[in-house]
């Protein structure tokens, strides 16, 4: 019965608000959290994950890369409700987990990569302060020490190891090279050894599997705390990269981290030539450029996806009032 109810609610909810178009969001599916990811978040497991496609099966259509551009493009109402997967940073767990599952049920989706990190090339500057925390928690007393040091030397004033790997940003980067090298660690040899990233030839059968790539920036850095002049250059470039090695035939980009802050006149700048359409991170939300979509991070709940769904459709509905339905620039 309470199942029931909460169908009927979620449907409603979901044909008042208009809509109809949920496009989720993941990095990962592990039912374990590799170590270059267990300390920035947790990946949704496998039985969660396979849970929260029976629901988005239950009241959506699964719709493709190209299809939901199309609708977006027209403007003209929609009158079904459509659903589309994407997942950021062009992880192999995808290759070597979620692709099986998705073929297996006919869902389409798009993986969205930095370009920089293909191939296993370098390594997202967050997964190495994740690897490094690791290296310090499973460490003796003497190269703890090596870490305290290191960060007293470069004036953090945290004694807090883990706050201070974690707090070290895009622009101060150079830390964590520097750093791993006082500790004789190879980011080098984890890529070759653990190769967390998508492969050219792996990306080219998922391709011809029939799913979908997009670009996430060159090296994954907060937008908002670069200039305009970077920013463009880090979609130009990752773009380019996507449009030259892999073809797609529509032009898609998400941003990295979250979209806010990003300016009216970055996109004004992007000629339709170059991006087809591009994706936030801010949950149900309309926005004033009317080719970047809001997505909805599915990773950050426990097992119950209908009442995760019902709570966002009402926070949209919160937001309508508050002015803040909509994504401004």
């Amino acid at each position: 019965m309470i199942k029931k109810i909460t169908s009927i609610i979620l449907n409603k909810l979901i044909i008042n608000s208009k809509h109809r178009i949920l496009i989720p969001f993941y990095h990962a599916v592990s039912d374990t959290a590799p170590t270059y990811i267990k300390h920035l978040y947790s990946p949704r497991s496998i039985s969660n994950f396979e849970n929260d496609l029976d629901v988005l099966m239950e009241f959506y259509k699964p719709i493709s890369l190209k299809k939901m551009s199309e609708l977006i493009e027209t403007q003209n109402p929609i009158k079904e409700n459509y659903f589309h997967l994407t997942f950021d940073d062009g992880l192999a767990n995808f290759y070597e987990i979620v692709a099986p599952i998705l073929l297996k049920r006919k869902i389409p989706a798009t993986v969205f990569i930095n370009t920089d990190f293909v191939d296993n090339n370098d390594l997202f500057y967050r997964f190495k302060a994740s690897l490094l925390l690791d290296n310090y928690l499973n460490s003796e007393n003497d190269d703890k020490l090596i870490f305290h040091h290191f960060f007293k030397q470069n004036e953090f004033s945290n004694s807090d190891i883990s706050k201070c790997l974690l707090e070290i940003e895009y622009s101060n980067m150079h830390l964590l090279d520097e750093l791993a090298n006082k500790l004789n660690y190879n980011f080098s040899d984890f890529l070759e050894n653990e190769k967390p990233y998508l492969l050219k030839n792996q990306i080219t059968k998922l391709i011809e599997q029939g799913f979908t790539f997009g670009a996430h920036s060159t090296n994954h850095p907060l937008y908002y705390k670069l200039s305009q002049e970077d920013q463009l250059e880090q979609t130009l470039n990752s773009l380019n990269w996507v449009d030259k090695e892999l073809n797609q035939h529509i032009k898609a980009f998400s941003f990295p981290f979250t979209d806010f802050g990003v300016s009216i006149d970055f996109f004004n700048r992007l000629d339709d030539s170059i991006l087809d359409v591009s994706f936030g991170t801010s949950g149900l939300k309309r926005d004033m450029v009317k080719n970047n979509l809001q997505r909805v991070s599915f990773e950050n709940f426990g097992k119950n996806t209908k009442l995760f769904l019902i709570k966002e459709y009402l926070k949209y509905f919160i937001k309508i009032p508050l002015g803040k339905s909509v994504m401004k620039r």
